[in-house]
């Protein structure tokens, strides 16, 4: 018997350590951009060239001095500021409040709404471009910043009530019920007693959200043109077009385009993790 267990345990031990180098291998892979992003953005052209894969001999803070200003840096991040925050904060009000409803009523029409929203989440943002582009253009809304914002608005709302309606179905209706008791109303019940215990899940939209809106090129390549401004990954490509042969330029303009989503994900982590798990308590 002993060694039937001494037997299992050692297959345990082989597995869980396969898992671990597959895991590390993966993560190195996906390391590897970055390094190379990190390390050649603080080097010369020539040693760029020379060694693209060694650390910089002489690091430099040359390449982003030049790239802020020849890429007009600050214009592109007040414009994709804008755009994303106004996406994520409309996103959030909407689809949290409406996953309330939806987890509270449980009525047939609750239910129904809640089912054909989540078709979005099979259909890619992409495949609605087109669709998208002929309905705004009707709006009056093409090259407008307006006409980007209900773009993001109805491509990311499935994904972002998804999650609201999972995190909601775990917070217990005894809660409504006691407010219900003291005399509170259901808007009062969800702005002070459930938005605030949605922070885990409010936490997961604001990063998944403002990375996919703050990173997205396509689409505001299309809607916004060149009349309504330039988001940062416009700006980047534009600015990648006239700078092919500066290498260490352009991975400069990389950093400094994924600082700001960097540093708000560096900011959220702990909820964010509570997020991707908190919803899946209970069922």
């Amino acid at each position: 018997m002993s060694t039937i267990v001494t037997s299992a345990g050692r297959k345990r031990k082989v597995g869980s350590g396969v898992r671990s180098a597959l895991i590390l291998l993966f993560a190195l892979i996906y390391l590897i951009p970055l390094y190379i992003a990190l390390t050649n953005a603080f080097k010369s052209y020539s040693e760029v060239i020379k060694s693209p894969l060694s650390l910089p001999s002489e690091p430099t803070m040359d390449n982003f001095i030049e790239a802020f200003h020849s890429s007009n840096i600050l214009s592109l991040y007040g414009t994709s500021i804008l755009i994303t925050f106004t996406s994520v904060a409309l996103l959030v009000l909407i689809c949290s409040t409406a996953a309330y409803i939806i987890i509270r009523r449980k009525n047939k029409l609750c239910k129904f709404l809640y089912g054909f929203a989540l078709i979005g989440i099979m259909v890619p943002p992409v495949v609605t471009l087109v669709p998208s582009i002929k309905t705004l253009s009707m709006l009056g809304l093409m090259y407008t910043p307006w006409g980007l914002l209900m773009f993001y608005g109805g491509a990311y709302f499935s994904t972002t009530i998804f999650l609201y309606t999972g995190f909601i179905n775990s917070i217990p209706e005894t809660l409504d019920e006691s407010a219900y008791i003291d005399g509170a109303n259901t808007i009062t019940i969800f702005f002070r007693i459930i938005f605030p215990l949605l922070k885990p899940c409010t936490a997961t939209a604001i990063i998944l959200m403002g990375m996919w809106i703050w990173n997205d090129f396509l689409n505001p390549m299309y809607i916004l043109g060149t009349t309504a401004g330039k988001t940062i990954t416009l700006g980047i490509y534009n600015s990648i077009g006239a700078l092919t042969s500066k290498w260490n330029l352009v991975f400069a303009n990389v950093i400094l385009a994924s600082f700001p989503i960097v540093v708000l994900y560096l900011c959220m982590q702990k909820q964010f993790m509570n997020g991707l798990t908190a919803g899946a308590v209970k069922g």
